[in-house]
């Protein structure tokens, strides 16, 4: 494969199937090391010779995760062929990625999440920040990357309704917009934030920026720093598990399935493409109603 094609596959990728910065980087370096494996011309492939690669990338003792990125990688390259007519057929039809154990997402309880969100100090701009960033996740479901993305001007005349919500559009994967809900206390910590919090952060920073949430320099925050402050929290409010930004969204279908939200409701609200990705937080509820049951209702 000449690096110009390569390169023309990467940039279809970010273009044309809108795929992240991480995943198409991702997706460069998988196919890179299909490449350097096969060691020869990608174009004379066949399924035999892609299921032996399947194969050595379970002896190699890759994670089910893993194996499944690197052959969406190879899919998604033969498909681009194929498109281009390079190639008449596409040799990867038929293959399969490995089977992942389902693991039951984790997330936080009423009293946790409340110790959580009580952890940031209010005098500070970096406290204002966090307690909204953390009531922003819990209240509306959104990825960390969604509300990481958010903009001064995205949220510019939003306000409550008559029940106190607000509908705040994010970005998703592949930059589907979709509305989320936002409830009253939640909002009122992001305004406090943008009243008090950010333009002190703001008034660090070289230049401008539109960025929502700021970081101590004054930047845009990123992901990673995100992730860093709330488990710094976590830690601060006695919490013995690491918490993540994705437990919040867990912790927030979960509850809306256990108030009795239809499952069609909460795929909705999270960005889920396909509703068997939300079903996973059915098993959760039952596990939690079979404890409940068990604890109250159980004889011996």
């Amino acid at each position: 494969m000449r690096i110009e094609d390569r390169d023309a596959f990467l940039l279809h990728l970010e273009v044309e199937r809108n795929l992240s910065p991480h995943t198409v980087s991702a997706y460069g370096r998988d196919l890179a090391q299909f490449i350097a494996w096969l060691g020869d011309d990608p174009l004379r492939a066949d399924q035999k010779r892609l299921r032996a690669w399947t194969q050595q990338l379970g002896r190699d003792g890759l994670a089910p995760r893993s194996r499944e990125r690197k052959i969406a990688a190879v899919r998604a390259y033969y498909r681009y062929l194929v498109r281009l007519r390079v190639l008449e057929s596409d040799p990867t039809q038929g293959l399969r990625p490995p089977k992942r154990p389902q693991r039951l997402p984790r997330f936080l309880d009423a009293p946790e999440t409340a110790a959580l969100l009580a952890a940031p100090d209010p005098a500070t701009p970096q406290g204002l920040r966090d307690r909204a960033l953390m009531a922003m996740l819990d209240a509306s479901g959104v990825r960390i990357s969604e509300l990481i993305a958010l903009t001064v001007t995205i949220i510019r005349g939003l306000g409550p309704d008559a029940n106190g919500l607000v509908e705040l559009p994010v970005f998703g994967k592949g930059r589907k917009e979709r509305r989320v809900l936002v409830d009253p206390g939640a909002w009122q910590a992001l305004e406090r934030y943008l009243a008090s919090g950010r333009p002190v952060l703001a008034g660090r920073a070289w230049g401008q920026t539109d960025a929502l949430f700021l970081g101590p320099s004054g930047s845009a925050l990123t992901v990673r720093s995100a992730q860093r402050l709330i488990a710094a929290h976590a830690r601060r409010a006695g919490l013995l598990q690491h918490v993540t930004p994705h437990m919040l969204r867990h912790g927030f279908a979960t509850h809306l399935l256990e108030r009795g939200v239809d499952l069609r409701s909460v795929q909705e609200l999270l960005g889920h493409q396909t509703l068997s990705t939300t079903q996973i937080y059915t098993h959760v509820t039952q596990d939690r109603l079979r404890e409940v049951y068990h604890r109250t209702h159980a004889r011996p």
